[in-house]
């Protein structure tokens, strides 16, 4: 014990209380000989020490160390902390399903989906996206972590019922790799999670893993060139028409391994795995006489086009996937890659907390005089190297830097941490390494640093419908913008930074994370691919028990157009966070319909669908008076893209008509909401659409009955108690129709009428269950037109107006010939 009291000294001066609690545990497990250590011994053996932590530092030791510079109440706050953490990011989450989904991304500032080939283009920056629910997809394992079981599962089934790569429009093989195909694959890997472990999603059978053969296959293509070395654009539907792209970035081909090989050890087809690891060997075998890497080759030439080496945008990632890729797999190769090439970036690229950019062939030359807000990951990588005093002295480097620019970190900046680029796009990386620091240290300043960073996405960057990227962290200017890494990543670093074991909802310590934040099980990726043939997907079978299949109908994957809001779930236990008040009504009413058309919603007699018609080429001619004919002639549309759309609406529309002459669907499809006013003397008969479940209305079944508003009016909770000889009016929105509908069954009701809350809607639309048939009453679909004459009847004269629910007369216009 003489000897604690100078190693309590040596660490507190260095401020380095872990290393003390490295001593002691030492000490305690006889294991290191207390009398041999010494400060300068201490220091040239930090990851030796590391790695005999076996147990939390003992409590008559910690009640010995000085903390009084540290908040006290901050662990205490931790579970606070991360609640918070977890009601921005389903602000976030929601926004985008309600306001964008299915597109990419969201629009933050104008609720709306970014659309790719229809919002204004922003160049390569949008090759991320390729309408396959990007934001959705990458979001999947979020929900998972933060424990939102139920949510997690639903969101997955909108996935399988919806998600094609079918689709003609090249991506960028990184971003589609790290975003989507890591998506799927922690997916997959969540929901074997919860059937093995907690008996959730007995229905599942592999259908995410299949999405994402069938991703991974259409990526395949790419990988077919002189080295090895992918080209960075890939055509999901044609592959790569020719090789245009002669040049990739080293982080574009070295940071695939992870997603690559769990998906051969997932499915026994070493494909994968192998064309990724060759893209890996042929970088590391091109490094420089430094062992340094550049940051662009020649994919067909094998010869660096830049040559220079940095940590950031570029490289950054390949040096993390070296060191993640050998804890995946365990292969000894991989580390001593990044081991290599770790000790040459500290030689070369180190220059006290700053991080270098510089020439890989010429070390003593700087390439540039700023940094990037990607580098904030190294000091995460560091950790798990076990140099984490490195990592703690780089980190505040960093830290210094969003300290001075109010903790939004700009995208590029100073040495003295003066904006350089001015931009902020919510990015991760430095709450990626506050976390992984605050785990190998426990030191709560992390925590601090961390809330510093919650507080101010929170207070400079949300809107009313999410959070928006900063043009300026020097005037706050907004920027229309929410990538999907935000949910990803941003928010669940934010989360797990803060949460205990008992708030996460999987065992964080057997995962490893993608550069994406993915987690990806270690216990099924030691398993080595076993051939190259057709992938095995038996590796997990379960009857398939109700799962909701999506049609097109239902979730059509172009109707992203519309900006259509699809509902989230509200089966778990957890508060929705006001849905109801989400958005403003005033924000709900002022969207406009800016894009494609819907087949079931399509009005001929629309002055602003006609004109959409026209910019896609089509004319509409109904010269005999009674058959309606679309003509498509795309060499008339004001853009290629909108040509296109012409094809794909001219489509939907023939199968639309052809759906319903199938099914026999004529004019028994139509509704009617009789409402009269016993007070005012009125009466409306308003068009309404049918619902898919609950009993049908026939002539001889119709439901009368006074009209009262349902609280809450979203419907999505149980609703208050009402009279058994009421009608209820939920508005549309925020979670599937029939669930609305079972509240108000719940509640007493003997009817439901819901309000469309958008202008999307313009006709009458069909509402679809989720294929349990336990509904008892009728239900009706109001467009907002005829539903704002139902609400302003009834706020005139609240507790006098009754409903008839009907079968419709006949409608001209049921159907359209193509």
């Amino acid at each position: 014990r003489s000897r604690i009291q100078i190693l309590f000294e040596v660490g507190m001066k260095h401020e380095v209380v872990w290393l003390v609690a490295i001593v002691i545990l030492a000490f305690c497990k006889d294991e290191i000989d207390i009398n041999a250590l010494s400060e300068d011994l201490i220091f040239a053996n930090l990851a030796k020490l590391q790695r005999v932590i076996t147990k939390d530092v003992p409590m008559w030791f910690l009640d010995k160390v000085n903390t009084n510079d540290v908040e006290p109440s901050v662990d205490e706050k931790k579970s606070e902390y991360a609640e918070q953490a977890r009601r921005m990011f389903f602000h976030a989450y929601n926004s985008y399903m309600m306001y964008a989904f299915p597109a990419d991304e969201l629009m933050p500032v104008t609720c709306t989906g970014r659309v790719r080939g229809l919002t204004p283009s922003r160049g390569e920056v949008d090759e991320a996206l390729g309408r396959y629910m990007l934001t959705l997809v990458d979001s999947l394992d979020t929900l998972l972590v933060m424990k939102e079981y139920s949510s997690f599962e639903h969101a997955t089934k909108m996935v399988i019922g919806g998600l094609s790569f079918d689709t003609d429009v090249t991506i960028n093989l990184f971003e589609a790799n790290i975003r989507v195909l890591g998506g799927l694959l922690s997916g997959h890997a969540g929901l074997l999670y919860l059937n093995t472990n907690l008996g959730k999603a007995r229905w599942y059978s592999d259908e995410l893993l299949k999405l994402a053969v069938d991703l991974a296959d259409r990526l395949l293509p790419a990988f077919h060139t002189p080295t090895g070395l992918p080209v960075p654009r890939v055509n999901l539907r044609h592959g790569v028409y020719r090789i245009r792209d002669n040049e990739t970035c080293t982080a574009c081909a070295g940071t695939l391994f992870l997603e690559f090989a769990t998906l051969s050890r997932y499915t026994g087809n070493n494909t994968y795995e192998d064309v990724a690891r060759r893209a890996l060997d042929y970088l590391y075998e091109k490094r420089t006489s430094y062992d340094l890497p550049g940051s662009v080759m020649d994919i067909n030439r094998g010869k660096w086009t830049r040559r220079e080496t940095t940590i950031g945008a570029g490289i950054d990632s390949y040096f993390e996937y070296l060191m993640k890729g050998y804890i995946l797999t365990g292969e000894e190769q991989l580390w001593d890659m990044f081991e290599t090439q770790y000790k040459a970036v500290k030689k070369h690229l180190m220059s006290g907390r700053f991080m270098l950019t510089i020439n890989s062939a010429s070390p003593e030359a700087r390439v540039r005089d700023h940094q990037d807000s990607l580098q904030a990951f190294w000091p995460g990588v560091q950790v798990l190297a076990g140099d984490i005093e490195e990592a703690e002295r780089v980190y505040e480097h960093y830290m210094a830097a969003a300290r001075k620019n109010q903790y939004t970190l700009p995208e590029a900046f100073l040495y003295d941490g003066r904006m350089f680029w001015s931009q902020y796009y919510i990015r991760p990386e430095l709450l990626e390494s506050t976390y992984f620091l605050y785990k190998a240290t426990k030191n709560p300043k992390y925590v601090e640093y961390g809330k510093e960073i919650m507080d101010a996405i929170e207070s400079r960057c949300r809107v009313t419908c999410g959070y928006s990227a900063l043009k300026s962290v020097l005037t706050g200017e907004l920027e229309n913008r929410l990538d999907s890494f935000v949910l990803s990543e941003t928010f669940k670093y934010m989360f797990l930074l803060f949460a205990d074991d008992s708030q996460i909802g999987v065992p964080i310590d057997d995962y490893v994370f993608t550069t994406e934040a993915h987690i990806i099980p270690l216990k099924y990726t030691h398993i080595a691919p076993t051939s190259s043939s057709s992938p095995n997907l038996s590796l997990h079978q379960c009857k398939n028990e109700n799962i909701t299949q999506f049609s097109w109908k239902e979730i059509n994957f172009r109707k992203v157009y519309s900006y259509h809001p699809y509902p989230t779930s509200t089966e778990d236990d957890r508060p929705y966070y006001h849905r109801q008040t989400l958005v403003p009504r005033e924000v709900k009413g002022s969207r406009k319909l800016t894009s494609k058309l819907q087949p079931h919603t399509f009005d001929h007699n629309d002055s602003t669908q006609l004109e959409m018609l026209s910019s896609m080429g089509i004319s509409v001619d109904q010269s005999d008076g009674t058959k309606l004919q679309l003509v498509h002639n795309p060499a008339r549309a004001y853009s290629e893209a909108l040509g296109m759309e012409g094809v794909i609406f001219m489509k939907e529309i023939m199968e639309h008509t052809k759906s319903l002459e199938k099914s026999g669907l004529s004019n028994a499809d139509f509704r009617e909401v009789n409402v009269k006013s016993l007070l005012l003397g009125t009466q409306e008969t308003l068009l309404a659409g049918k619902a898919m479940f609950g009993p049908q209305l026939t002539k001889h079944f119709s439901v009368v009955g006074n009209v009262e508003q349902g609280e809450p009016y979203h419907g999505c909770s149980p609703i208050n108690r009402v009279d058994s000889s009421r009608i209820v009016i939920l508005e549309r929105g925020a979670c599937m129709f029939v669930e609305k509908v079972r509240h108000a069954e719940a509640a007493g009701a003997k009817g439901v009428i819901i309000i469309d809350n958008t202008h999307v809607t313009s006709g009458v639309l069909a509402m679809s269950g989720d294929g349990v048939n336990d509904v008892n009453i009728p239900s009706v679909f109001l467009n907002q037109e005829h539903g704002n004459k139902l609400l302003e009847m009834y706020n005139k004269d609240p507790k006098m107006i009754i409903a008839e629910l009907r079968i419709g007369p006949p409608q001209e216009n049921g159907k359209c010939e193509s």
